[in-house]
């Protein structure tokens, strides 16, 4: 295969920052035209419900995927890529030895992340806030299945492993496990969230890259999401009135992340060195690292990436 290293590294991180300012740009416009809209309307239509955080977050599904992923998809369809023609299926049983390994590994990152924010704020002299339970709080269960369960963990396969994975494993295998973990990661914008997407978008990528099916990623996604943002809903909404059931399930709950996240520690440790991984097939005239370091594209990415970081520091505060 014949490709422009530099250029198709460019290429690709160019997609990711077009998808991040159609998709601003698009929720700058919206949010304007429904406040003139709701003003042109004062007294005649009580629209007020339109400004609520589970209305919010339906036009951010609808400007993220309805509007920013199309123009992301049409910008990446124009670059190289790769199809996996040996697909391989799992079996059920390690299918489930998966699931628990994935949700070790998100208890692991998220205590990671909540760690060193503790560290952050006690320095800086501010408390800050985990924006995922910002942004949930208050809203419609309906609402968080739909968008966190069904939704995004379709969407973000698609963007994060289908579209990069195709394009970035002639890098080889680990470069593309590596860059998909750590592009996952930084997309989500706070350092809550980094380090456990940036974990479990490493797994999902090597599911993959491996498999060729996306399918898996999807399934696990969902039900990670699921027992993430819905069941916690459900279980608030269930023990608010019983000091006790809320106890007795915090401790449930407690008990069953300290298991997962024991046996996601010992199988990585395990297995870590017995990973099959397949090379390169492009002649790299210098480490890829270098090359990225060399690509425009991937600075304005991590710019783009750095001011959510930014801005996430301050409204968390």
């Amino acid at each position: 295969m014949n490709i422009n290293a530099k250029k198709q590294l460019s290429h690709i991180a160019w997609a990711y920052v077009i998808f991040l300012i159609v998709n601003h740009v698009a929720s700058f416009f919206l949010t304007i035209a429904l406040r003139l809209f709701s003003f042109a309307t004062a007294g005649i239509f009580d629209l007020s419900f339109l400004f609520r955080s589970d209305v919010a977050m339906l036009l951010s599904q609808f400007t993220m995927y309805g509007i920013a992923f199309p123009v992301f998809a049409w910008v990446m369809n124009r670059i190289p890529s790769w199809k996996k023609t040996d697909k391989k299926t799992i079996p059920a049983s390690d299918f489930a030895v998966l699931l628990i390994f994935c949700f070790g590994m998100t208890y692991i990152g998220n205590l990671i992340g909540q760690y060193l924010m503790a560290i952050a704020s006690t320095l800086s002299g501010t408390v800050q806030e985990n924006p995922l339970d910002d942004l949930i709080t208050g809203m419609h269960v309906g609402v968080v299945f739909l968008t966190t369960v069904l939704i995004a963990p379709v969407m973000e396969e698609l963007m994060f492993r289908k579209y990069l994975i195709d394009r970035l494993v002639p890098f080889g295998q680990k470069t593309a496990v590596v860059l998909s973990g750590l592009s996952f990661g930084l997309f989500h914008g706070n350092c809550f969230q980094f380090f456990y997407a940036t974990m479990l978008g490493m797994v999902f990528a090597y599911l993959y890259s491996t498999t060729g099916r996306i399918r898996y990623n999807i399934a696990l996604h969902m039900i990670i999401n699921f027992v993430g943002g819905v069941i916690p809903i459900l279980l608030a909404d269930s023990t608010a009135v019983n000091g006790f059931l809320s106890l007795l399930i915090s401790i449930l709950f407690g008990g069953v992340a300290l298991s997962c996240m024991i046996i996601a520690a010992v199988i990585f440790f395990l297995y870590i060195g017995k990973l099959k991984w397949f090379p390169r097939w492009i002649f790299l005239k210098e480490p890829v690292g270098i090359t990225l370091l060399k690509a425009p594209g991937v600075w304005f990415f991590l710019a783009a990436t750095g001011i959510s970081f930014v801005i996430s520091w301050i409204s968390g505060s």
